[in-house]
């Protein structure tokens, strides 16, 4: 699975995820009871691997939501929660373990930033991740889903989910 885009339309989104080379994607609308359950099997199947990359982004006086996109503890998130450029602040993993990170940049056009996290995975290792999707194979009518922690983080609700369409493209934004 592949995270294709850091879905900036729906506040506190963490991870939006393109149901790859899914054949429903080709049709207007789920035309039967069966396209509605491929298109759930589809969510089930990533959703895994997506809610164990999709953190929490502690700001101290706010908070906002990421995704690690690689192994060693590289987040990314929106622009507008970074909140600058080389601040502290505090990545909640899925089981609420805190680690320090400072934010490393920012695109306002694009909203969009980077945060790396300063402290190693709880037990060794690598930090669990989405591979961004280099081949921007991203298209209207792509089924996408997207995580986050809404108003927060919150062990017991755990991550939202929201599945969608993908249905404007721009220059700098989808």
């Amino acid at each position: 699975m592949r995270a294709n885009f850091i879905s900036l339309a729906f506040a506190t989104t963490a991870c939006a995820a393109q149901l790859s080379a899914f054949p429903l994607n080709s049709k207007k609308a789920p035309e039967t009871q069966d396209d509605l359950m491929a298109i759930q099997d589809a969510l089930q199947a990533a959703l895994p691997k997506a809610k164990a990359a999709t953190v929490c982004i502690d700001l101290g006086d706010g908070s906002g939501s990421g995704v690690i996109v690689n192994k060693d503890g590289l987040v990314m998130t929106a622009a507008h929660v970074s909140g600058g450029v080389g601040k502290d602040v505090k990545v909640i993993l899925p089981d609420g373990t805190k680690l320090k990170a400072e934010t490393l940049g920012l695109v306002s056009d694009t909203d969009a930033a980077l945060i790396q996290i300063t402290e190693e995975y709880p037990g060794g290792g690598d930090f669990p991740f989405i591979e961004i999707n280099k081949t921007d194979d991203t298209k209207l009518g792509d089924w996408i889903f997207s995580l986050g922690h809404s108003g927060g983080f919150d062990k017991d609700r755990g991550v939202v989910v929201r599945l969608a369409r993908l249905v404007r493209i721009a220059n700098t934004t989808i």
